[in-house]
């Protein structure tokens, strides 16, 4: 380490060396990206000895290949010799993600051909981290004064516009700031504006009043304004608050009749348990509650006056239109109504199925329906695995019966042959027949059994030994021979510890690894069979992956290797087509996630992701 660190620094001044040295976090690669030298200070950021980093490839780097912009611009820009910096980012050995504000340095020979990189680097995860938090902080903050239906503004004594809440007559919030809230009302309603303002400075309390305005096509607008005094320490007023809601739908009412629709609005509005849709007799949505804004994604501003097709799926459009006609024709024939499913569509274009019971109200001779909704998309989900699972069952029932069946008919009548031989040569030859299907024969009954328990016991967690258990994995493994010609690689980082089902992770790693082996290439001078086994656990989670240079799977079937008795290889490899379904199965029940990628000639790569059941 000591030749590699004089030889990849000796073109520094051997001051300015040492300082970097000990204040920075520095490493220096060669031309293809690998270590050659790491500082204390890296190697405590990843949490890794330089004795393990030295010829890795940089995986702060990663490749010149590698498909991301950020480092097709990193590779392009040091290869034409000139300096980079940026923020990247990386976990460290415990998994513990970490940014670098890094520069890298080519650092030439004579004849002007780069040789390796400097990277020089600075820790800001404590500012990128501060950073988001304040970026997510403000957005949440913005979207809700824009939801807000209070028209917001901060003025002086004069009037003088120091700061809103949203935009205002056509202007923007930068707009509006240094104008005069008089400006933007009619001369009329100028004087008893400013004799309520005025007030508000003078007995420093809050003041409540109605003015009206006309808007740009000249309909009168009627206003219901609060002013509140924002008062210094002493108590003197140093500005005020003037919140404004537009009242016109309410003129011409009785007061009575105002404050209870007031109240009646307050509440229906606020209620998120369940969807709320009032529409009149043509269609048009007339009302609209908390939780329908919240289902369909749409402000109250945005549907009120609009077709209820709006919220429904154009797939579905006609039916559900027959539906709610259907219904409006019951309840104008005082008939009961059943309850109608409907599939509807949100903002962002997903469609989901709600159901509801439609009722009927009229005011002022005016019909009106009221539709309650609920979600029932995880119900729906819920139903179409429980029809998924009875037709697995039907299926496992039927195929259990006849694949028991085989390998006892072949038994029964090997044992007969057995019987009636005399050459010694034959009967060697039928009594490993005889082994080969008795084997399979249990083989499949432990399937089975683990297939018919996998829902037993998932409870029962305690701390998983991955080495332990992979070893005993591979252990009985080399004992049937099953692992001549493969290199195995085996990368368990556990740091965390992790605890769950240890039956049930058995089985997962088994089926893998097993799967991994069976599926393997024939050796020859150019390629080496291999199956990299890792784990890396964390505090949330562990991850598991299995990767093998393997046959490889097409891509029109991975999409079915995890269904029951599925072979993507049915006549080349010998199977029973349960293994993948029960590890699947598995991965559900303990609310993990299981991917694949693969590619024919090339190989996959299996990876689980579990909870961490602390």
């Amino acid at each position: 380490m000591e030749a590699i660190k004089y030889n990849s620094l000796v073109s520094f001044n051997e001051t300015m060396r040492d300082h970097v040295l000990d204040s920075a976090i520095v490493s220096i690669t060669d031309y293809l990206g690998r270590i050659e030298y790491a500082n204390d200070n890296f190697c405590k950021i990843l949490e890794c000895d330089a004795s393990r980093l030295v010829g890795e490839t940089h995986e702060l780097l990663k490749s010149p290949l590698y498909t991301g912009k950020v480092y097709k611009n990193l590779w392009r820009t040091i290869r034409m010799g000139n300096k980079w910096n940026g923020i990247l980012s990386d976990f460290s050995s415990t998994g513990i993600e970490f940014w670098l504000d890094t520069t890298i340095i080519p650092i030439r020979n004579e004849g002007e051909n780069t040789l390796k990189y400097l990277s020089i680097y600075k820790d800001v995860t404590k500012y990128y981290k501060n950073n988001n938090q304040l970026l997510k902080t403000a957005l949440v903050n913005e979207k809700f004064l824009e939801r807000m239906p209070l028209q917001v503004f901060t003025i002086s004594k004069h009037g003088k516009i120091l700061n809103a809440n949203k935009s205002f007559c056509n202007k923007g919030i930068g707009e509006l700031i240094g104008t005069y809230i008089y400006d933007y009302f009619i001369p009329t309603t100028f004087e008893s504006f400013k004799e309520n303002i005025d007030k508000v400075y003078v007995d420093k309390l809050t003041h409540q009043f109605e003015l009206h305005d006309f808007d740009a096509v000249g309909r009168k607008m009627y206003y219901s304004v609060v002013v509140s005094p924002n008062p210094r320490k002493m108590g003197e007023p140093v500005s005020a608050t003037i919140a404004l809601y537009e009242i016109t739908k309410f003129k011409g009412v009785s007061d009575v009749l105002r404050d209870s629709e007031a109240k009646f609005r307050s509440i229906y509005r606020s209620i998120n348990v369940g969807i709320i849709v009032v529409a009149d007799e043509k269609g048009n949505i007339t009302a609209w509650n908390k939780g329908a804004e919240e289902a369909f994604g749409y402000t109250e501003k945005e549907t009120i006056g609009r077709s209820l097709t709006v919220l429904m799926s154009k797939k579905y459009k006609k039916g559900n239109i027959s539906e709610l006609l259907r219904a409006v024709s019951k309840i104008k024939k005082e008939e009961n109504v059943d309850i109608i499913e409907m599939c509807c569509l949100r903002k962002n274009g997903e469609v989901f199925p709600v159901e509801f019971a439609l009722s009927s109200g009229s005011v002022d001779n005016h019909n009106y329906y009221c539709a309650m909704m609920f979600d029932i998309t995880e119900r729906k989900a819920l139903q179409n695995r429980l029809e998924q699972k009875t037709k697995d069952l039907e299926l496992f029932l039927y195929r259990s019966a006849h694949d028991l069946k085989a390998p006892f008919s072949s038994a029964e009548g090997l044992v007969n042959l057995l019987k009636e031989e005399i050459n010694s040569d034959k009967v060697a030859s039928l009594t490993g027949m005889l082994d080969t299907v008795i084997k399979n024969g249990k083989e499949l009954s432990e399937n089975l059994s683990q297939a018919s328990n996998i829902s037993i016991n998932k409870s029962e967690f305690k701390k998983i030994d991955f080495s332990s258990a992979i070893d005993n994995i591979l252990i009985s493994l080399r004992d049937e021979n099953k692992l001549d010609n493969i290199k195995l690689n085996v990368n368990v980082v556990d740091t965390f510890g992790f605890r769950s089902n240890q039956e049930m992770i058995n089985y997962i790693l088994q089926n893998l690894i097993i799967n991994a082996i069976k599926y393997s290439v024939k050796p020859d001078v150019n390629c080496r069979p291999y199956v990299n086994i890792a784990v890396k656990t964390s505090q949330e989670k562990v991850v598991l992956t299995i990767e093998d240079n393997g046959v490889g799977i097409c891509k029109k079937k991975i999409n079915k290797i995890f269904d029951l008795y599925y072979r993507a290889n049915k006549y080349d490899v010998p199977g029973h087509g349960l293994g993948l379904y029960i590890v699947r199965n598995i991965v559900d029940n303990l609310h993990g996630e299981i991917t694949v990628e693969s590619y024919i000639n090339s190989g996959s790569i299996f990876k689980i992701v579990l909870p961490n059941n602390v």
